[in-house]
């Protein structure tokens, strides 16, 4: 390798990295965006299932007159 493969190689080590830094980061977007997608899904179940419960509830009280 001669001094001209220098410039060459230098080019081609930070298109490399350069490729890597960016597929990273594609990489993390997509998993915090599952990640959001995911707690949105378990805190509308969460929400559900309380308003089935205050619901079940409910009907509870108003069949056992008091």
């Amino acid at each position: 390798m001669d001094r001209s493969d220098e410039p060459s190689a230098f080019a081609w080590i930070m298109s490399g990295t350069v490729a890597v830094v960016v597929a990273g980061g594609l990489g993390k977007f997509l998993l915090d965006r599952r990640h959001a997608r995911a707690a949105a899904e378990a805190r509308e179940a969460r929400e559900s299932a309380e308003a089935a419960e205050r619901e079940a509830e409910q009907a509870e009280s108003e069949g056992h007159p008091s």
